[in-house]
């Protein structure tokens, strides 16, 4: 993946794109904390595919789509879709190899040839009023056996002043703030168990719930001062302990996983 390559005639939006990107993936010295809580969300979107078996990915809502091009590098197959044709194209201009296409469009919308062993959805789902209609479209692009991947913003969180999305109430009245963008637009948070029955509403089995992301890897709560002095193995480790404890680790978890399986 190549290092992109500033240009000041970018709109204001990719500008604010190459910013995240920066901070995100190639400069650890903006700001740590983001390039630690970043790696670790990477790192989590990985351990569903593994390297050592080739399989056909589809990322939705990709953005700057910097898993899907990791995903590409090791050898799978991937399609990423986005809504915004200059993200994709910003996306493009950091390929440097792997089979990877790009796709303009709303998922729900698009007809696309072919289905998948994994598709992801990362923190999108909270900016959608009608949630089921996109797992169940998405379990639909999905091959036998095949894997949806969901994260989103989690609502136990102890920072968390968002209501869910059951207290949202008629979904109708909130229908002009879907598919707003970035942490700007979201106006609620997903308790693991509404999200979990969304995919069982959709038909999807083996349905698995993860809270994962504390303040140690986040650097909320003032622990980003810590980011410069401890190494990232020993923040590693101290997220894995606080994660662990049966009550504590899902209020101090900021990220909210759901996956499961089409069986049929």
């Amino acid at each position: 993946m190549k290092i992109p390559v500033f240009d000041p005639s970018w709109p204001e939006e990719i500008i604010a794109l190459y910013t995240h990107d920066m901070r995100e993936i190639w400069d650890d010295a903006i700001a740590i904390q983001i390039w630690n809580q970043y790696h670790n969300q990477l790192e989590q979107y990985k351990t569903f595919a593994p390297s050592d078996k080739v399989l056909d990915i589809l990322d939705v809502g990709c953005a700057q789509a910097t898993l899907a091009l990791q995903l590409a590098e090791v050898g799978h197959r991937v399609m990423a879709i986005d809504l915004r044709q200059e993200f994709l194209d910003y996306a493009t201009s950091r390929y440097e190899k792997g089979k990877i296409d790009f796709v303009q469009g709303n998922v729900l919308e698009l007809k696309l040839g072919g289905k998948f062993d994994l598709v992801y959805a990362n923190q999108i789902v909270e900016h959608l009023v009608y949630p089921t209609e996109m797992v169940a479209v998405l379990k639909k692009l999905l091959k036998p056996g095949g894997r949806l991947v969901v994260t989103t913003p989690n609502w136990h969180y102890l920072m968390n002043s968002l209501p869910s999305f059951i207290e949202l109430g008629d979904p109708k009245n909130w229908e002009h703030r879907q598919f707003t963008a970035d942490g700007d637009g979201h106006f609620f948070a997903y308790k693991g168990t509404e999200l979990r029955q969304i995919f069982i509403q959709a038909g999807i089995a083996q349905v698995e719930t993860t809270y994962f992301e504390s303040p140690w890897i986040s650097g909320h709560m003032k622990l980003r001062y810590l980011h410069g002095i401890l190494p990232g193995g020993a923040l590693r480790n101290l997220d894995r302990l606080l994660l662990c404890l049966p009550v504590l680790g899902k209020r101090f978890s900021h990220q909210l996983l759901v996956t499961g399986i089409q069986t049929v």
